[in-house]
């Protein structure tokens, strides 16, 4: 059996992407108006990369395990923290092992009555 993200939260997925990508661009655009440069320089590295890379885990193609796709489902909400708090941004970037963690302790501790209604938000 192959788990995929369900669709319902891949759109949601894509709509936060698309609406903190704008916020932060309107964001830089007005810091320019005021001549400050530095955020419409550093948005490609900053907004654009790990939104990339959240839409490319989004693409990725259904695994094996609901571990995994917790994993990579998890990684994608890690990666909109950091787009939507930029002065976190480093350390959720250090703290990446922490998804891994979290859904470790998730599938070996959570008790299945709690388990299973959080797992049918996102494993299709």
């Amino acid at each position: 059996m192959r788990y995929a993200i369900r669709k319902q939260m891949k759109y949601v997925v894509v709509m936060l992407l698309a609406w903190v990508m704008i916020v932060r661009f309107i964001g830089a655009m007005d810091s320019w108006q005021q001549g400050i440069d530095n955020p419409l320089l550093s948005y490609a590295f900053i907004v654009v990369f790990p939104a990339s890379l959240a839409w490319l885990l989004l693409l990725m193609p259904p695994t094996y395990t609901k571990e995994g796709l917790l994993m990579r489902f998890g990684t994608i909400l890690h990666l909109l923290l950091m787009l939507y708090i930029p002065s976190f941004a480093l350390y959720l970037a250090l703290g990446f092992p922490v998804v891994f963690l979290v859904v470790e302790l998730y599938m070996m501790n959570m008790p299945q009555h709690i388990a299973d209604p959080l797992e049918r938000l996102v494993v299709a």
